[in-house]
């Protein structure tokens, strides 16, 4: 379950409020849930309602996976860069030479695509294909 702190500061984050110290606190009153007990509001703005923190929440981790999305696309390519080489494919250059490169090309087609478009559900990135090399 979600802590009441999480949803707070995904909505400071996702309206770009930045907080010095305590500007506010939560706490749970005997017998009830955990609520904001104090909000500065000369700081944070007008307190938000229940509605809008889980709104926030719902929107600040989507940005989180997108943000995973990339960073794993950017992996994989970096894991990759050395096949966009012509010359690695190139049989007067390179002995042995690599014979799929076109294969990794679109692989790595598909993985950029998805680091630069990021979706904000967790991406399901291509298999890298297997090196073959010529004999």
């Amino acid at each position: 379950m979600v802590q009441l702190d999480e949803k707070i500061n995904a909505y400071l984050d996702i309206n770009k409020i930045y907080q010095v110290g305590s500007d506010y606190v939560t706490g749970q009153p005997e017998g009830e849930p955990n609520q904001i007990i104090y909000w500065n509001a000369s700081v944070l703005g007008q307190q938000p309602d229940q509605a809008q923190l889980d709104s926030a929440y719902i929107v600040w981790q989507g940005q989180q996976i997108q943000l995973q999305n990339s960073s794993q696309a950017q992996e994989l390519l970096s894991q990759t860069d050395w096949t966009a080489i012509a010359s690695v494919a190139d049989p007067a250059l390179s002995n042995p030479y690599l014979t799929n490169q076109q294969e990794f090309l679109t692989y790595r087609s598909t993985v950029r695509n998805l680091g630069v478009n990021p979706s904000t559900t967790p991406a399901v990135f291509p298999t890298q294909p297997t090196p073959t090399w010529s004999n």
